[in-house]
This record gives C-alpha cells, sequence and structure tokens, in this order.
C-alpha cells in the first residue's frame, strides 16, 4: 500500500547513524541491509514530536515522517546537531513509500524494491508480518504493479489499511496520539521503544514511567456489541456513566466493531466493561 502522507528526511555523513540513535526511542544501532527500525523523536521531558520508520539506504539513513512533522522534526534534529558528521535534508518529492503487511512481507522487501531503485527493510508492528519499501517517486506505481503480481498480493486502500490497523492495534500519530503523549500512553512502548539501548533524548522521563507506571491515561483496544463503528471522539463511559475517555480510530470487524480510545489508566485494564455510545464494550488485551 502508498503511503503518500509520508514525506522523507535524509541523514548523511560519517556519524549519521550514532547521531540519530541518540534522538529516537528505537535502535538504530542493529540497523542492517534489509532491516528497518520504527521509533519516536522525543522533547527532553518525554513528550512525542514525531514517529519515524527508519531504513538503511547505502550512505544515507531515510526516515519516513508524516508531511506535517517534516519541518518541526527537522527543526528539532538540527538544535542537537553539534560537532557530529551529519547532516539531514528534506527529500520529500524525490522519494515514496511502500508498506507490506502479511507473511510473505519479509521476502517481497527484500527483493521487489531493488529492481526499482529502492531500499526496504522488514519491522514487526502488527505481529502480522510487516514490511517498508523507498524507492523514487516516479516508481512507486511500477514498484506496486510489482508486488501486486506475486501470488497472493493484493493492493488495499487506505480504508483497508485503517481496518487492518485497528483490528492489530497500530495506534497511529495524529489520529491515536500526538506530541502532547508519551510513548506509554500511546501504548507503542513494546515496539517502539528500546529499553536496552544506550541513552537518547527523553530517555530518563519514558524510563521511570517504565518503571514506575505513572501515566494517567493511555490507548486501549475496545470491541463493542455488534453494530455500526463509532466515529472519532466518541464518549467512552464507565458502567456507572462517567466519562473515562474517548474514541479516536474505530473499525468493523468479525465478533463486533472494534475501537481505539484513549481511557483513564484505572478503566484500562483487560476485561473492564465500558460504555460507547449508549453500547456496552469491553477493553481486550494488547497484542
Amino acid at each position: 500500500m502508498p503511503a503518500g502522507e509520508l514525506g522523507t528526511i535524509a541523514v548523511t555523513g560519517r556519524d549519521r547513524q550514532s547521531w540519530l540513535n541518540g534522538l529516537v526511542t528505537s535502535d538504530l544501532t542493529k540497523l542492517a541491509p534489509g532491516l528497518a527500525s520504527y521509533g519516536l523523536a522525543l522533547v527532553k521531558v518525554g513528550r512525542i514530536i514525531s514517529d519515524m520508520w527508519v531504513v538503511p539506504a547505502g550512505d544515507r539513513l531515510l526516515a519516513a515522517v508524516p508531511r506535517q512533522r517534516i519541518a518541526i522534526l527537522r527543526e528539532h534534529l538540527e538544535k542537537y546537531l553539534m560537532m557530529e558528521d551529519a547532516s539531514h535534508a528534506d527529500v520529500s518529492d524525490e522519494l515514496g513509500w511502500v508498506f507490506a503487511h502479511g507473511p510473505g512481507a519479509a521476502e517481497l522487501v527484500r527483493t521487489v524494491p531493488a529492481l526499482h531503485g529502492g531500499f526496504g527493510g522488514v519491522f514487526d508492528a502488527t505481529g502480522a508480518g510487516d514490511g517498508v519499501m523507498v524507492c523514487p517517486a516516479a516508481n512507486v506505481d511500477a514498484l506496486v504493479a510489482d508486488l501486486v503480481g506475486n501470488d497472493g498480493v493484493v493492493e488495499g486502500a487506505a480504508d483497508d489499511w485503517e481496518s487492518f490497523r485497528v483490528q492489530r492495534f497500530v495506534p497511529r500519530f495524529g489520529v491515536d496520539f500526538g506530541e502532547k503523549n508519551y510513548p506509554q500512553e500511546a501504548s507503542i512502548e513494546k515496539w517502539a521503544v528500546s529499553f536496552n539501548k544506550g541513552c537518547y533524548l527523553g530517555q530518563e522521563v519514558v524510563c521511570r514511567l517504565e518503571m514506575r507506571g505513572h501515566v494517567t491515561k493511555k490507548i486501549v483496544p475496545v470491541r463493542l456489541d455488534p453494530g455500526e463503528p463509532p466515529g472519532a471522539g466518541a464518549e467512552v463511559r464507565s458502567v456507572e456513566g462517567k466519562t473515562v475517555g474517548s474514541v479516536s480510530s474505530a473499525a468493523s470487524a468479525d465478533g463486533g466493531p472494534m475501537a481505539l480510545a484513549m481511557v483513564r489508566i484505572d478503566f484500562a485494564e483487560p476485561g473492564t466493561k465500558l460504555d460507547v455510545g449508549g453500547r456496552q464494550a469491553i477493553v481486550l488485551a494488547l497484542r
């Protein structure tokens, strides 16, 4: 699936990997050809500036970033560029991104992008097999056509991805969480944050939250009784009628619609019964 909402920051220079590694939550020291990394850029107090997918591409690291966050993130990066041999540039007009999900994603990203002047890497976001590919923007359509030419591969539309990510519990920056949130509030710390790597900006706050569990709210997956999916912003209440959060994303699913909702931490335990728009709902376990 092409991801036209993503722009690209290219990081170059001898110190590109170590420098960027000190500014994101994922462990970029483990990057190698054929691998990708999903992480977050944080401010010093641990709140999220943007998420990003990083792919090694020869003498560059290519970071896929929501287009509306490119300028903000580059301004942030520039503040922490001192004596390192590194530089960054907005190359969003030059490159395009394509994602693959499913059991065959790993093999596709290892073989197909290179045929179109691109690069690919595997990562684990949905638990179903995930890959990200980047190539010259003019070659994106040809790359997608080549992918679809493989047995069992279909091109998904934006609505397909929205439904898939809600059902697989993949919160989205700018939709389910944003710049006022900590990684633990977004519930993505298990696959977006390395707790074993060296220091990075915002690490102290993130680690303290992880050890002491002091977030007051977090995103959880919720299953509702059968019916239409609730709209974004739908109020989430306790069974006693107290407002405890709101829905950020929702989609139809077998067994009843599913939603991602930011709720108070004391209502975030799996099995907790809630009310969403007058319908019974239950908090599911994070995968």
